[in-house]
């Protein structure tokens, strides 16, 4: 089975078992020997046919139409990101493997490394670090050259000791960027890189092999960082976010953490 297609049965499966007959209104009988929602059920509050629903949860590949997908999620009970990821994974069947420019302009590394008034970086799908201003690269311990995932943001959070002493809520982070790198993959479940960079993560971390192993989502439209702490002082300090597609080069996020100086707290 095609990756894409086994990541959208995975993920189908996972959100049907988690709702319960009485959250949709639907009675529950005696006859009913298990307490979620059956594909029936599914198929019933979706307006689909069962076949045709349990094909979609089997992983096969059939057409659907976007209108249908969406009653299949709001049988479902999946919220905006929930949605966003589905319609990605289905959107993509068919397509050929996306891929992303490395290359970073000299206007956009120029405007990156020049931000004063916080962090400043680019990004790619995989959370690869393309490029960074000073102070971004001082407190994440960046050198200048790439040594293989060494300047991937994940990989820096889940085997770099400090990264839980930058971030006060180290697990509610984590736990985000790996829903969001979910909902990244749904574009690109066939590429290898991120096919490699799930395996590495996997081997080297229990920590990420748990969280991705539970199949949550995070649209990257909501990503915010929250508070980081700066390692030389101890200061705990509150950060908003801004994160911008780079225009004509796909694949590729500037993103600036802007501090709000009225939310400066201090560690023990």
């Amino acid at each position: 089975m095609p990756a894409r297609n086994k990541e959208i049965a995975e993920f189908l499966k996972s959100r049907r078992r988690r709702v319960t007959p009485e959250a949709v209104g639907l009675p529950r009988s005696a006859r009913r020997r298990i307490e979620n929602l059956r594909r029936e059920d599914v198929a019933w509050l979706a307006d689909v046919g069962i076949t045709w629903y349990t094909w979609l949860e089997q992983g096969r590949p059939i057409k659907m139409a976007p209108e249908t997908l969406d009653r299949v999620a709001t049988a479902l009970r999946l919220d905006a990101s929930e949605r966003e990821y589905l319609h990605r994974l289905v959107s993509a069947i068919g397509k050929r493997p996306g891929d992303w420019s490395r290359d970073v302009s000299g206007g956009v590394r120029a405007l990156v490394e020049g931000f004063t008034g916080g962090y400043a970086f680019v990004t790619d799908p995989c959370w690869e670090l393309l490029a960074w201003n000073r102070s971004f690269g001082s407190t994440f311990g960046l050198g200048g050259r790439d040594r293989g995932y060494e300047h991937n943001g994940l990989w820096i959070m889940f085997t770099d000791p400090a990264s839980r002493r930058r971030f006060p809520d180290w697990d509610g982070i984590a736990r985000r960027m790996v829903a969001m790198l979910r909902v990244e993959f749904a574009a690109y479940t066939e590429s290898e890189r991120f096919a490699a960079l799930i395996e590495a993560l996997s081997l080297r971390s229990a920590e990420f092999r748990a969280m991705w192993s539970h199949v949550e989502v995070f649209s990257p439209a909501r990503w915010t960082v929250g508070e980081l702490r700066d390692p030389a002082s101890g200061t705990v300090e509150h950060f908003s976010t801004v994160r911008l597609p780079v225009p004509d080069t796909p694949g590729q996020t500037l993103v600036f953490y802007v501090p709000e100086r009225s939310a400066v707290g201090s560690s023990a």
